[in-house]
């Protein structure tokens, strides 16, 4: 298939990322309004599930139908960079918004640290040598502790929260039940899941046209469209200055992520996803770690800082600390392209 069809068809099928994650986003919104569950948790599991839906479907199909698992790994740690750019472009956008919104901390405290663990095994897979790995068969067992880590955070996070009626946000819920939301919210997901598949298998074969590694290519073009969903449910939420699901759907998905390669893990039946000296995933793997850790300490920062005080010059001065912060999580995954 020549070049120009396949660059045609990975834009329309992106397209169709980005309008069904628009859908997604307004759905959540919507469901963070008419019910008592936290935003945080709507955002950091439900959100953030179905938004990772293609990484999970993408990489299922590159392990067992295009038989590239390196593109697993490559499309797991770049869209968890690519997600981290996100939300620093969201909070760029919109930095004043941020420093008056309501934050459900525990919730995302708890998600960040799941995360920090799992970056940690990932590390300890990726530095130290194959004799030294918990290996059973083909199975390194680092990734399947992944589920478990995420499992247990879940769990562990509280499910619903007091929410304060506001009569001007009464007026703008749509009509629809909550009935009506989920039907149509499982509607969109179930087609975003036909459109991964789809995507993966136009991915690999830019990836052999223009002569790149698995790895690179599914940090490239897989990572940035199966990331397209975070980036516009996010931007429609921070828009909306739902802030706590925002926040949700970034975090979330990064963690989710992770149960993608415990997954995988065990379809790949020619070894493990993990392999050592592998520098592409080293480096995204730091930096978004370093930007996770930045990202625990800026909001234990606005929580203490900021929102206990209530003070107009706290929120000043953190208004320019949340531009700052957005510019280092936006220039992370262009860091990374960098070197």
């Amino acid at each position: 298939m020549p070049l120009y069809v396949l660059i045609i068809l990975y834009i329309v099928l992106a397209g169709g990322l980005v309008f069904l994650s628009d859908k997604l986003g307004n759905y959540i919104d919507l469901l963070d309004k008419k019910t008592k569950i936290s935003g945080a948790f709507l955002g950091g599991v439900l959100l953030a599930a179905v938004t990772s839906l293609p990484e999970l479907f993408t990489s299922i199909s590159a392990t067992l139908f295009v038989h590239e698992k390196d593109l697993v790994i490559g499309n797991v740690l770049g869209s968890n960079l690519f997600n981290l750019s996100v939300l620093g472009f969201c909070l760029l956008a919109f930095f004043k918004l941020f420093g008056k919104s309501k934050i459900d901390y525990k919730s995302h405290y708890s998600t960040l640290i799941g995360v920090s663990v799992i970056y940690l095994l990932i590390f300890y897979g990726l530095f130290v040598p194959s004799q030294y790995q918990p290996v059973i068969g083909p199975i390194n067992l680092i990734c399947p502790l992944a589920l478990v880590v995420y499992g247990l955070v879940i769990y562990l996070q509280p499910k619903s929260e007091e929410k304060e009626d506001d009569e001007e946000e009464k007026e703008e819920v749509s009509p629809l039940t909550v009935k009506q939301i989920l039907i149509r919210f499982s509607i969109c997901a179930i087609v975003l899941v036909g459109v991964s598949i789809a995507i993966t298998y136009v991915t690999d074969a830019l990836g052999e046209k223009l002569n790149l590694s698995a790895t690179v290519a599914g940090a490239l073009f897989l990572a940035i469209a199966t990331s397209l969903p975070e980036l516009v449910s996010c931007f429609t939420l921070c828009r909306k200055g739902n802030f706590n699901a925002a926040l949700g759907d970034i975090f979330g998905s990064c963690f989710f992520n992770f149960c993608i390669i415990g997954i995988g893990e065990f379809l790949s039946y020619d070894g493990s996803l993990i392999t050592q000296h592998d520098n592409e995933a080293i480096n995204m793997a730091i930096i978004a770690f370093i930007v996770i850790i930045i990202s625990f300490i800026f909001l234990v920062i606005k929580n203490i800082f900021v929102d206990k005080k209530e003070q107009e010059k706290s929120k000043t001065w953190f208004n320019v600390s949340t531009i700052v912060f957005g510019s280092v999580a936006l220039l992370g995954y262009i860091v990374y392209l960098i070197i």
